[in-house]
């Protein structure tokens, strides 16, 4: 179900027992207090924990049932290193979508994936009056392609994803499968 603006999910919704203050013991480090974001460095979750560590309003939830929707896709294609960044990577209640990468295993990946994902091509959201990619309308979810797209002309998407606006540096999660026991 694609997200539209008359969903009830903001912050008056917050789960204090799912909120980041609150979940302790996990391999994803506290917010910074002065930036809101992850601190500077590289963080290895899986997406069970990323939706216990971040899932704390109904539109972060929402937000994961497109993560995981990504994620499988990618795994059955045969990429493994995936990183989720941006403002749901921080204690935004409710951010506007999950931004990450993924990297190109080999060149036969193109023939592996589903052909949705990675479908550029925009299209114009009524409600916002924006052009996103049907991934974003569809699942929230905006997943370039390293090394084969750039960031800007200077940055490649690892350096671009590792900095905020103003080039402080921030955390990143790589997306990892769940250990079988």
């Amino acid at each position: 179900m694609a997200f539209t603006a008359t969903m009830d999910i903001d912050s008056r919704n917050v789960d204090k027992m799912l909120c980041p203050v609150h979940n302790e013991g996990s391999l994803i480090p506290a917010f910074d207090p002065t930036t809101g974001a992850l601190p500077p460095g590289d963080y290895r979750a899986t997406l069970a924990e990323i939706a216990k560590r971040f899932g704390f309003t109904p539109r972060r939830r929402w937000l994961l049932e497109g993560l995981r929707a990504a994620v499988e896709a990618f795994w059955a294609a045969g990429i493994e290193e995936i990183y989720v960044d941006g403002s749901f990577c921080s204690e935004k209640p409710d951010p506007g979508d999950i931004d990450g990468y993924w990297v190109e295993p080999d060149p036969g990946v193109y023939d592996r994936i589903d052909a949705y994902w990675v479908d550029f091509d925009l299209i114009l959201v009524p409600h916002i009056q924006k052009w996103k990619w049907r991934m974003w309308v569809d699942h929230g979810v905006e997943f370039f392609i390293h090394p084969v797209m750039l960031a800007t002309a200077e940055l490649a998407f690892p350096q671009f994803f590792r900095q905020d606006r103003d080039a402080q540096p921030r955390g990143v999660i790589r997306v990892v499968k769940a250990e079988r026991a």
